[in-house]
């Protein structure tokens, strides 16, 4: 069983109009951490189909939220050792069908953890590059002033089965219950940025393997505020990159 963590941050209508969410919660657990007040809109939603809502602890940061719903689901025994916990952006669109086929991959292949093949657009066309190598000391700030594909990204179009990578992007991380839990879920001193490299380069330390699986195809439509150098997601950028090179 996959369970789904999606955290909420004033995205309310946007999770009320993601007919997908509401189909995969027909089969899967979905779990919505509201970190801003849940309107009464979403609240009716989520009791009519089916999705928890957690509306409480509001102003964490984004692995505190995710393992806040994780401990949630162990404490209230929801989710079992054979389980999968799956971190979801709430921009993230996907088909349950896709869904069904991830869990199926996960329980062939054998690695920890997996993501899927993200895209900017509805029609599958404009892949993101969700799928990097460890960066180095200055990658990530060529890659904040460079508009073309960063150095340290796969090239998704020469990769055509699943594949084991270096780390990818938190808005689409799916867990082996047993993974997360030895992890110890993200860190929680990266308040936003960062946080999905460091548990992803903690699992290969703990020779665990991530796996990307490029059949399986989902839209992410992320807004990319970090690339604002005067926007408040720039310095918390800043401050995770500073975090994830000095351990500071």
């Amino acid at each position: 069983m996959i369970f789904l963590s999606i955290i909420n941050h004033n995205h309310d209508q946007m999770l009320i109009n993601n007919k997908e969410i509401t189909n995969i919660a027909k089969k899967f657990t979905v779990v919505i951490k509201s970190n801003t007040k849940a309107t009464i809109e979403l609240k009716e939603h989520c009791k009519k189909n089916n999705i928890q809502l957690l509306d409480a602890s509001y102003n964490l940061g984004f692995g505190a939220n995710n393992n806040y719903v994780f401990s949630y689901l162990k404490n209230t025994k929801k989710i079992k050792d054979s389980d999968y916990f799956l971190v979801i952006n709430p921009d993230v669109t996907i088909k349950k069908e896709q869904l069904e086929n991830l869990l199926n991959h996960a329980l062939e292949l054998d690695a920890e953890i997996f993501t899927v093949n993200l895209f900017r657009d509805l029609e599958w066309t404009i892949p993101e590059s969700s799928i990097k190598r460890f960066p180095t000391l200055l990658g990530p700030v060529k890659g904040l002033l460079q508009s073309k594909r960063r150095n340290d990204a796969y090239d998704k179009k020469n990769i055509i089965k699943p594949t084991v990578i270096d780390w990818a992007a938190g808005s689409f991380l799916l867990f082996k219950k047993t993974a997360y839990e030895t992890l110890k879920g993200f860190d929680d001193k990266f308040f936003m940025y960062f946080e999905d490299v460091d548990i992803c380069r903690r699992a290969k330390i703990n020779q665990m393997k991530i796996i990307y699986l490029p059949e399986i195809k989902a839209t992410h439509k992320g807004a990319f505020n970090n690339r604002n150098i005067f926007s408040r997601h720039f310095l918390w950028y800043l401050k995770s990159y500073l975090i994830y090179h000095t351990g500071i």
